[in-house]
């Protein structure tokens, strides 16, 4: 594992940002990135029960249960990476929170 160096004027602009030390600066980036990462997914899984008028599950059924659509499984496969990275995030945000 590499060592982060930190000159003098880094730590003055930490400092300057009000952040305690490197350490916050990494924990307040992560779960920044994180949270936005979440936001997104819910943005879209949000975007597709409106379109749809119905949640994700109840969809899957409906379009399993039919006859082929191509524009609907593209929809129903994006969706699913949607909730799927929705879920991914909100797990890693709660390891985060539960190593800090």
């Amino acid at each position: 594992m590499k060592t982060l160096e930190i000159n003098d004027r880094l730590e003055s602009l930490i400092r300057e940002l009000e952040f305690k030390d490197v350490k916050d600066v990494i924990k307040d980036s992560l779960f920044t990135e994180i949270l936005y990462r979440i936001s997104k997914f819910t943005d879209e899984v949000n975007w597709f029960n409106t379109k749809y008028g119905k949640p994700l599950e109840e969809f899957k059924r409906e379009y399993e249960s039919g006859k082929e659509d191509y524009e609907k499984y593209d929809d129903l496969m994006a969706w699913e990476f949607a909730h799927q990275g929705k879920e991914y995030w909100e797990k890693k945000l709660e390891e985060l929170k539960s190593v800090l």
